[in-house]
């Protein structure tokens, strides 16, 4: 019988990896690849370009903080019913 904690550990891990992957299909992060040259022409739109460039690339560094930690209880969780004498 699988350890009761390590089916809420697979679950989680599941819904993480859920939300990494909603994160990373968000539109936001596919939003400067529809703008041409003339969209920042401007001193303020390459300000914007970059700030969103950062952004973009913070929201890829947390949906991959989220695969981590879901592989991190996965292991965790195997690692319970390993305990137990489970085969997961």
């Amino acid at each position: 019988m699988a350890h009761p904690y390590a089916n809420v550990l697979r679950q989680r891990a599941g819904r993480l990896r859920e939300l990494a992957d909603t994160i990373e299909r968000l539109r936001v992060t596919t939003l400067a690849d529809g703008a041409g040259p003339a969209t920042w022409a401007t001193h303020r739109a390459r300000l914007c370009e970059d700030m969103l460039g950062r952004n973009v690339h913070q929201l890829h560094l947390a949906a991959d903080e989220l695969r981590e930690r879901a592989f991190r209880f996965r292991q965790r969780a195997d690692e319970l019913d390993a305990a137990r004498g489970v085969v997961a």
